[in-house]
């Protein structure tokens, strides 16, 4: 891609606030200028060469939102979180749901004449965002992708909580050891039928080993989890969630 256009791709990969379609916009006119053919309304490469570049963005997406973690001292997470919020962030389900969320359109164009709907099904869509990543780490390098990429999945990756799972972790914890899983036990319902407020606690081998309320069975049974986990030591504190 000719130098002009590269520095104009750098330029709104790196905005604050990035305008999707503009880049996507930017790099379909220079990309087809470039390798393709010129004035065609989308992605011009064939289905192959998507394909190679899906495979290099999925490395790519996966080492950027690795470091991000990583970087976070602040939260210490360690290797057991980190792993499952990275799997979580970087799911073809996660992308897809951000590429609608951001510009299911303008990704379209990314989509090119050769790639069949039917031949990838829902994972076209996931897909797509991964092989965009892939060619723009090609045409600018490591560190403009990793800004723009941080930058559109920053909520994806603060929103997304491994100890949001307590009930999960808990299980597993015990089944790791061979033991019994625990068991939810209802000791209160409070509150009017349209906000009732439950109690619930968790035991193992008939002892009580944490106590948590919440606005459903669900939240309490989770609270409930979460104290647990506390009490045994392997998260830090307890939020309601």
């Amino acid at each position: 891609m000719i130098r002009q256009a590269r520095l104009s791709l750098i330029e709104l990969l790196d905005m604050p606030n990035p305008d999707v379609n503009q880049i996507i916009n930017t790099f379909v006119i220079h990309f087809n200028k470039a390798y393709g053919h010129p004035g065609m309304d989308h992605w011009d490469v064939s289905k192959e060469e998507w394909e190679r570049y899906e495979f290099l963005g999925d490395r790519v997406i996966n080492l950027i939102v690795a470091q991000n973690l990583f970087t976070r001292r602040n939260s210490d997470l360690d290797e057991g979180e980190m792993t499952k919020m990275l799997s979580a962030v970087v799911s073809n389900e996660s992308l897809s749901t951000l590429v609608l969320k951001i510009d299911p359109f303008g990704f379209g164009r990314l989509v090119p004449e050769s790639i069949a709907e039917q031949t990838y099904g829902k994972r076209i869509v996931g897909g797509t965002f991964e092989a965009f990543i892939g060619a723009l780490y090609c045409e600018v390098g490591l560190d403009d992708v990793a800004y723009f990429i941080n930058t559109i999945m920053a909520e994806s990756m603060s929103h997304y909580d491994p100890q949001s799972n307590a009930v999960g972790i808990l299980q597993e914890h015990y089944q790791k050891l061979n033991k019994s899983t625990p068991v939810y036990r209802e000791t209160n319902r409070s509150g009017p039928d349209h906000q009732p407020v439950f109690t619930f606690q968790v035991l193992f081998d008939n002892f009580v080993i944490g106590e948590g309320t919440g606005n459903s069975v669900q939240q309490a049974q989770q609270a409930a989890a979460r104290h647990a986990l506390v009490k045994l030591g392997l998260i830090r504190s307890v939020t309601n969630r």
